[in-house]
């Protein structure tokens, strides 16, 4: 796993467990920038959001953006995330306590 994205893997994950709100105004410990993209995490409530947009303001294919945030949801019950293609973004949706206990679940118990 690439080192930006595992750093925001493991932000989240403690954060979360904490129970620190994943705001904007701490937008670089959520933020993710990888091969000209920009994955941006926040979090309202119990509801965790993700964006994916270009770093050039460009176009985003869905089929990238998914590809993108892989890491972060592919541990996720399929359905469980929600995602929202836009033209110049993909938004992905998802329960905080989904997110935690899915990452929980995946880590191996010794």
């Amino acid at each position: 796993m690439a080192e930006p994205i595992q750093r925001v893997l493991n932000a989240l994950l403690e954060d979360i467990q904490a129970g620190v709100p994943i705001r904007l105004e701490a937008a670089a410990r959520y933020r993710a920038e990888l091969e000209g993209y920009i994955i941006q995490f926040e979090g309202e409530d119990d509801l965790l959001h993700c964006s994916v947009t270009r770093a050039d303001g460009g176009q985003v294919a869905l089929e990238t953006a998914h590809q993108l945030v892989e890491p972060f949801f592919a541990v996720m019950p399929k359905g469980i995330v929600w995602f929202k293609p836009a033209e110049y973004s993909v938004h992905y949706y998802v329960g905080h306590d989904h997110f935690l206990a899915a990452h929980q679940a995946a880590v191996p118990q010794r």
